[in-house]
Formats: C-alpha cells, structure tokens, sequence
C-alpha cells in the first residue's frame, strides 16, 4: 500500500495492505509478501495454502492511538510429511494476541511501575498485563541457569503490586 507506512512498521516480508482510524484506534490490514512457508514439522517449503483466518493483535501505539494488525493465519499443507502447519512469524508468538515488541514494552513498562498503572495506562486488565510479564519474565530471566518457578515468579510480581496498593491505601486514609 503504502511504502512509508511498510518502513515505519518494520516487519518482514509483511506490507500494509490498508489502514483504517477509528477514534483513538488504528487498524492496519497486512499481507505477506510470500506465497510459502517452511513446514514447521519437517522444514520444507510448502506453498499449498490450506485455509487463511486473519486475526487481530495488538502492537505497540502510533501516535497515541491503540494500534492492532489484521495478521493472516496462514496455514498450509506440506506434501513431503502430509501433516498441515500454522506459518510461523517473526513478529509474534505462536497462540499469542501481541506482538512481540508491544509485549517487551509492556514488560519494561511493568518494571518502571507496576501492573495497575500499566494495565489502566494500556486499556487492559490487571490479569492481562500480569500474564505478559510472567510470559516476557519467562522468557528473560534465569535462576541461577534454570528458570524460576511459577510460585517465585508469582512472588515477585506480586511483591511490586503489594507495594503499590499500599502505598496507595494509605495515601487513601491520609485524604480522608
């Protein structure tokens, strides 16, 4: 569609096919620029495409204004393993609804603060913006070569939250 619009997104083999503005949100359809992909089974390239269902997902803000892509879900059919693959992509994870850069911006974001101004910040909920840290923190941190626990990691987020709400409730009693 639009060169500038392809440039300022930097996603590969991806171009904008159309943009939509709602008030405070932006839609931008995509296309890929290839007709294959390599079968996530055996590594071949398949181009015999099975069934398409775009789906919606979150990217990071443009210009102050809620930002999601219109992704087609590609799947194909590879002939050498006879098996059908969902595409791969670069830009997100497999099952996820964000892309991965709004994801590590949120992650970061949840480090300066925590969850609640974030999660009112970004329109999400509370549960949301837990479940792309403890993803992103996963992901990221190690302990001591092996990855935390769901109960440490729980413990961890938890701690920051704590700290905020009850600086907040006493902030609270004091006004009142």
């Amino acid at each position: 569609m639009d060169f500038h619009l392809d440039t300022l997104l930097q996603l590969p083999n991806v171009t904008v096919e159309s943009c939509t503005h709602q008030p405070n949100e932006v839609y931008l359809k995509l296309r890929f620029l290839t007709e294959q992909a390599n079968c996530s089974h055996c590594e071949k390239l398949s181009s015999e495409l099975h069934q398409n269902r775009p789906i919606l997902i979150r990217d990071l803000s443009v210009f102050g204004q809620t930002t999601y892509l219109k992704v087609p879900r590609r799947q194909f059919y590879c002939r050498e393993c006879q098996r059908y693959f969902s595409e791969l992509l670069p830009f997100m994870e497999a099952g996820r609804q964000y892309t991965r850069r709004y994801e590590a911006h949120i992650y970061q974001q949840v480090q300066l603060s925590s969850i609640e101004p974030v999660s009112r910040i970004e329109g999400l909920t509370f549960e949301r913006v837990q479940g792309i840290f403890k993803h992103q923190y996963a992901q990221k941190k190690t302990n001591n070569g092996k990855e935390l626990s769901e109960l440490e990691l729980m413990k961890l987020v938890n701690a920051k939250d704590i700290k905020t709400s009850s600086r907040l409730s006493e902030t609270l009693k004091r006004e009142n």
